[in-house]
């Protein structure tokens, strides 16, 4: 949400409860005409009583709301709602010597309003966060349609495709038996990324899938069987949920850049799971004297990949792209 329209909300809450609170003066002095000076120290200790009320629960009150622990949440409200009543009634009491505050009935009336202010800044910080949630949401799904012709564009790489199929057309000769594996893993590719991966979620186990299949393929065109280090988490997955094709921009980028070196592997890639967290990590040595940073981090894959996860997980992931000496890596991780 923008800052002006949020100026705007909170602007507007505390005119109204400043001119409920001079409505109240007005009837308690039954004086039409009220000017500053007329005006209690009650109403000034008030005023501060319900912007501390109105803040705390703002700021701090409403994760317990939004986390779903309401039990939790109402025994909050009502704490909050008594302490500080407590404290500002023992503040007023320093300035009005008449307050007696043995009287039950002084105690409850405040400590009810500040119960009600309390619930007053956890609604305006639940639109807040309705109102945010909401375009974020709208932003996502415009940009899916709009680029939902270029993201499979992006996802079937045109040179990949070819070079695979003329891969798979030496090897019919050599060994018929690997170049008919070779086909059904292709087909199968093509299968998720036009099928399966127009939702807003999959299983992490198909995208774990996808990248095996993929560096399969690209293994076709080197002769080193160790070119490629792929490694994966063996835990149970099925549960786990992630946004789709977030992963194969980065391989992508590796095997479109990658020159041999020494050791092996020339690309080494990781998915694991570290408690709620799943780390991806990509490395790929590069000819420093050919390819430039600026060119190993360009590109529409590569940008549009940033892009999705600002949207789909925001405060949520973490991706570090770093060149040192000839290796270039990236690690990701996403708390899920």
């Amino acid at each position: 949400m923008k800052y002006i329209l949020k100026a705007l909300i909170h602007t507007l809450f505390w005119v109204v409860y400043l001119l409920f609170s001079l409505v109240m003066e007005v009837m308690q002095k039954k004086e039409i005409l009220v000017t500053l000076q007329d005006l209690t120290p009650q109403f000034y200790i008030n005023f501060i009583w319900a912007t501390i009320i109105f803040y705390v629960s703002y700021y701090w009150l409403i994760r317990y709301f939004e986390k779903r622990q309401l039990v939790k949440y109402l025994i909050l409200s009502i704490t909050l709602s008594v302490v500080v009543s407590a404290i500002f009634l023992l503040f007023s009491r320093l300035f009005l010597s008449s307050f007696n505050l043995f009287d039950y009935h002084i105690f409850l009336l405040p400590m009810l309003g500040s119960f009600i202010i309390a619930q007053c800044g956890c609604l305006v910080r639940g639109f807040e966060n309705w109102f945010a949630n909401i375009q974020v949401k709208s932003e996502i799904e415009n940009k899916n349609l709009k680029n939902e012709l270029k993201l499979l564009k992006l996802q079937i790489n045109p040179h990949f495709l070819f070079n695979t199929l003329n891969n798979i057309d030496c090897l019919i000769y050599k060994s018929p038996k690997d170049a008919s594996k070779m086909l059904v893993t292709l087909s199968e590719m093509l299968r998720y990324m036009i099928y399966e991966t127009g939702t807003d979620v999959v299983p992490l186990q198909k995208e774990i899938d996808y990248l095996t299949s993929y560096i399969q393929l690209q293994q076709l065109r080197v002769k080193d069987n160790d070119y490629v280090k792929f490694s994966f988490t063996q835990q149970d997955v099925r549960n786990i949920k992630i946004a789709p094709m977030l992963f194969i921009p980065f391989v992508e980028n590796a095997f479109k850049h990658s020159c041999h070196a020494e050791p092996m592997p020339v690309i080494n890639t990781s998915i694991h799971l570290d408690g709620n967290t799943l780390r991806f990590s990509c490395a790929n040595y590069f000819n420093t004297e050919s390819t430039s940073k600026s060119d190993i981090q360009s590109g529409v894959g590569l940008e549009n990949v940033r892009r999705r996860l600002v949207l789909l997980y925001s405060g949520r992931h973490d991706l570090q792209i770093t060149k040192k000496s000839n290796i270039f890596s990236v690690e990701l991780s996403i708390n899920l």
